[in-house]
């Protein structure tokens, strides 16, 4: 779209105002050019009129010496006689015209007759003059001042050669004031700027109001209705009053509205289905969170139910020998202390697994992460297959606090510290960081990130979609959510175990792929966990060779 130049930019000028100045500037620049043609026209037409009153003159000369010579077989200007005669004429001719310059001159440019006596019998030196008796023609020379547009005219000078019987017996030179010339261009010019400015006036009043009524006023009402339609209101339509463009175009947006006013009614009613749509995802979501989180509790079920064994055999124990007489007093409150802090043990177990399985509102709030690490530590930490593991725990203090939610990120913890453990059956160590990190031009590219998935295929169901179970381009596996500069929390959890495969590592947080038997895993765990950080703002990176362990990494946006 063609801007505005910077002066109707500076001014801030209406659409009419601006078009209005427009129009007027060129109409009156062509009517000022019409005008200065016509005065041009005017100045070449009073010169050529006054050439035609000089070539008169110079016709009366040479009739007059035709006369003088017409009884006289020689004939000579620089005779007394026709010399005396000749000037007698030219005083008696110039008393009824005005002349500037008047001189009559024999073949070789001796003065022969003047207006002014004393250059008589003079040698003219006149190169113009010279050249008119050379050649025979009528020469003309204009004397003026100024330039092209104001043109100051002085004098019309005519050099003509005089004849007798054919040949050439003198010249005559002729000035002739033209300063009328002058009086009749500016009673032009004044009646061509009277003209202008009423033709300027007509049409700019006149242009004004059909400008008005052929394009502002439609522009105005399109303007109104865009505002209109900007607040979402499709119920204002433009009549039509015209087939021409301004009418085509009104007619095209009136099309435009009713279109709009469809796709409006369509959106909303998709967005009432994405709603509900939106509403039984995020029930099944909280469902299978729900799910994995009572088959985490299954997985360590028996590791539990050893650890509260063990104490409530030595309460058995315990009581017993109370029940047995012969215990003095202070024995018997050494065996009570034993009891309480075995129950207080079991307690203290039973707690912590119900906190985990309780069903909790998805809640983001400020997390401290070594605090969330070290909890969900101590809630696995009863597992039996944890007793040939070797738990290192390396955790940077004073770590910057996070946004998310501490059950489910708790969740996300023990899906992966199981899943490690399970990868070291015989064995190994598990380690455990947290450290702060800042986005760099080496930042890792991510095993997994939000990524545009397939469009719908034809044959899916008009009441659902399967995007999320497709596989993404591999080309967005290059981009990161994360900026350069980003300051960062890391969990990093590593395992010295089987590790997994290249060819599984792509689809390791696909929902329901396993590489376990089906009464160890759904397939589940790893995949709502990566739906758990991404709700969170975070990453999850993961590097793994087979025979040598995995590396799993958990990035958080820190505050």
């Amino acid at each position: 779209m063609r801007k505005p130049s910077w002066l109707f930019r500076k001014l801030q000028l209406s659409v009419r105002t601006e078009v209005i100045i427009n129009i007027s500037l060129l109409m009156l620049a062509a009517i000022l050019l019409i005008g200065f043609t016509i005065s041009k026209i005017n100045e070449t037409r009073i010169l050529y009129e006054k050439q035609q009153s000089g070539e008169r003159m110079v016709q009366d000369f040479q009739v007059m010496i035709d006369y003088i010579a017409l009884n006289r077989k020689e004939f000579s200007l620089i005779h007394p006689v026709v010399k005396k005669e000749v000037q007698d004429f030219i005083q008696v001719y110039s008393k009824e015209r005005v002349f500037r310059d008047l001189i009559i001159t024999d073949h070789n440019l001796y003065i022969v007759a003047s207006l002014r006596t004393e250059e008589v019998d003079q040698r003219h030196s006149n190169d113009f003059l010279a050249q008119s008796i050379e050649s025979g023609q009528l020469k003309t020379q204009t004397e003026k001042s100024g330039g092209f547009l104001s043109t100051q005219y002085k004098t019309l000078i005519l050099y003509s050669p005089l004849w007798f019987r054919g040949k050439i017996a003198g010249g005559i030179q002729m000035g002739i004031p033209i300063g009328d010339v002058m009086m009749h261009l500016m009673e032009s010019q004044r009646m061509i700027l009277i003209w202008v400015i009423l033709d300027a006036v007509v049409l700019i009043v006149f242009g004004s109001f059909l400008l008005s009524r052929v394009l502002v006023t439609p522009l105005k009402e399109l303007v109104q209705l865009t505002q209109k339609i900007s607040e979402g209101d499709f119920s204002q339509m433009i009549e039509v009053h015209s087939r021409n463009e301004i009418g085509q175009l009104i007619s095209s947006f009136n099309r435009m509205i009713e279109r709009l006013k469809e796709n409006q009614e369509s959106l909303d009613n998709h967005l009432d289905s994405l709603e509900a749509a939106n509403r039984q995802l995020k029930q099944a979501q909280e469902e299978l969170i729900r799910t994995e989180k009572l088959a985490s509790i299954g997985r360590f079920a028996a590791g539990v139910a050893h650890e509260v064994g063990n104490p409530l055999g030595a309460i058995l124990g315990y009581t017993g020998i109370l029940l047995k007489n012969g215990i003095d007093r202070e024995e018997s409150k050494d065996y009570l202390r034993r009891i309480e802090k075995e129950i207080e043990r079991i307690n203290r177990i039973v707690r912590e697994l119900l906190d985990f399985s309780r069903p909790s509102k998805f809640e983001i709030r400020d997390l401290e992460v070594n605090k969330v690490v070290e909890n969900t530590l101590s809630l696995i930490s009863y597992q039996k297959n944890f007793k040939n593991i070797q738990t290192q725990l390396n955790l940077q203090p004073n770590l910057p606090m996070i946004k998310g939610d501490e059950s489910q990120l708790s969740q996300v913890l023990i899906n992966i510290i199981l899943n490690g453990a399970d990868a070291m059956p015989d064995g190994g160590t598990l380690e455990i960081q947290s450290g702060e990190y800042i986005v760099g031009d080496s930042f890792p590219s991510p095993s997994r990130v939000p990524r545009p998935y397939a469009r719908r295929r034809k044959g899916d169901p008009v009441e659902s979609d399967y995007f999320h179970l497709r596989k993404t381009d591999p080309i967005a596996a290059l981009l990161t959510k994360f900026s350069r500069g980003d300051r960062l929390v890391r969990i990093r959890i590593s395992d010295t175990g089987v590790g997994i495969k290249k060819e599984d590592l792509e689809r390791i947080f696909d929902p329901f792929f396993t590489t376990k038997s089906p009464d160890k895993g759904t397939g589940l765990g790893l995949s709502i966990s990566l739906r758990i950080v991404e709700s969170m703002g975070g990453e999850i990176r993961v590097e793994s060779e087979v025979g040598k362990g995995s590396n799993f990494e958990l990035y958080f946006l820190a505050i």
